[in-house]
């Protein structure tokens, strides 16, 4: 039985299925072909069809002849799109990232055209079993029906035009690489904004806070922030959520804090716990650090022997350290203002820390491209970039330079060509340009391994 909270906790497996808009438009285009038939030989459509008379079958033959062509035709077109996601979904996968197949299924333009094809298939026999012999001329014949057949027919072909030209489109890496790029930023700016606009100039000590323990497992994907904040509005409470997104949790794990003691108030638990999402697939709209992490596996997987694309790990890097330099301007600690009073949250998120994402994104990279001197001087060159930034922020040039550390550790280990050590001894130099001090430690530390 399928109740509210079920719905609710399957709502992301649902919209994101190939088949949830297909289905939605193929009912209604069901509901269209009941309404056609239902006025068809109406007063008003039968003086309708007067005007557009040259347009209209008035031959039974010819009416099932056409629809019969019009469903064969449009199945066929309809096999073959599939047949073509089911090749994009299969090469993404091999040449890109698995993480980024849910972003191509859920897009919503191919599945809308797939949804067309289904809707004017179910449209068009809807008419054919329609027509009937009645011996008095076209009254028999649904011609108004036929009409919009062929108009669908006709959009259908146009449909494929574009659904051969996008398909064609999604499935390269400068593409995917940009619209990750885009929809990452947009949310990353969308925080930065939200902050900036309704800043909190003291955060609670959460070290105090009671905690929550978990009656689930899985991965921590989010909340429903509607219901979360009204509760903890409705009985005074404060919630501060622990882990980052993507956190994997298992029974009785504490994962949320409170700043009441909830011990004796199970049914509020079970409520507050039921406001919580767990699922596998990774979807940006949930968090900024997905998008950057399928960025990394793309550059990850450029980096393989069977590919060996370092133009496209470069790119992705670039990507990468603009991300990481407007992460630095969103706090450690995220909240929600929904149903807040004086500018005072409710609900606190655990954010993904600066530190966190460079090690989960470039750790990756740092590993499968230690060999590759192009690609190296490349991370050093982002590294710069994001110290270029962040030149005022203490704590993220301290975490910069300690990674630079093991990023020179792994060169000095891989790299011995005098002349791509040169290359990287220079991209050092003007890293020491920027913060002098850190700069030469750093220089001197792989001068001194030569």
């Amino acid at each position: 039985m399928f109740t509210p909270r079920k719905i609710a906790d399957n709502y992301r497996e649902m919209i994101s299925s190939i088949g949830f808009y297909p289905s939605m438009l193929s009912v209604v285009f069901l509901v269209f072909g009941l309404i056609t038939t239902a006025v068809e030989y109406s007063s008003l459509s039968m003086e309708f069809k007067k005007l557009i008379g040259v347009l209209l079958v008035d031959s039974e033959e010819n009416a099932r002849t056409i629809l019969s062509t019009l469903a064969g035709s449009i199945i066929s077109l309809t096999v073959f799109s599939f047949s073509m996601v089911m090749v994009v979904l299969n090469s993404a996968s091999a040449s890109l990232s698995p993480r980024v197949l849910p972003g191509l299924i859920t897009r919503k333009s191919h599945q809308l055209v797939l949804g067309f094809y289904l809707g004017s298939i179910i449209y068009t026999i809807l008419m054919l079993i329609n027509i009937r012999t009645i011996g008095d001329g076209d009254m028999g014949i649904p011609s108004l029906g036929i009409f919009f057949s062929l108009v669908f027919g006709l959009i259908s072909l146009g449909f494929f035009v574009f659904f051969i030209h996008s398909i064609s489109k999604a499935i390269q890496v400068d593409n995917v690489l940009n619209d990750l790029f885009k929809n990452t930023k947009a949310e990353l700016k969308y925080i930065i904004n939200m902050q900036q606009e309704n800043p909190v100039e003291h955060f609670p000590e959460f070290d105090d806070w009671h905690s929550v323990k978990s009656k689930t497992e899985g991965y921590f994907k989010g909340a429903h922030t509607d219901k979360l904040c009204a509760l903890c509005q409705q009985h005074g409470i404060k919630i501060y959520i622990s882990v980052k997104q993507g956190f994997f949790t298992v029974k009785g794990y504490p994962f949320l804090k409170c700043d009441t003691d909830l011990a004796d108030k199970p049914e509020l638990v079970e409520q507050l716990l039921d406001c919580f999402i767990f699922y596998i697939e990774e979807y940006i709209s949930d968090h900024y650090r997905y998008g950057m992490t399928q960025i990394s596996e793309i550059a990850v997987k450029a980096m393989s022997p069977g590919i060996n694309d370092p133009g496209t790990a470069v790119k992705a890097i670039d990507m990468l350290s603009i991300l990481l330099i407007l992460r630095l301007d969103i706090y450690d600690v995220n909240y929600s203002l929904k149903r807040c009073e004086n500018n005072q949250p409710h609900l606190f998120i655990h954010e993904t820390s600066f530190d966190e994402l460079l090690h989960d994104n470039f750790t990756p990279i740092r590993n499968y491209a230690k060999n590759d001197a192009y690609v190296m001087v490349n991370v050093l060159e982002a590294f710069k970039n994001i110290l270029f930034r962040a030149s005022d922020n203490e704590k993220a040039t301290d975490s910069l330079f300690v990674y630079l550390g093991a990023i020179i550790e792994d060169i000095d280990t891989h790299i011995s060509n005098e002349y791509d050590r040169e290359q990287i001894t220079n991209m050092l130099k003007a890293i020491a340009r920027i913060s002098e001090q850190q700069g030469e430690k750093l220089l001197a530390r792989f001068a001194s391994k030569k």
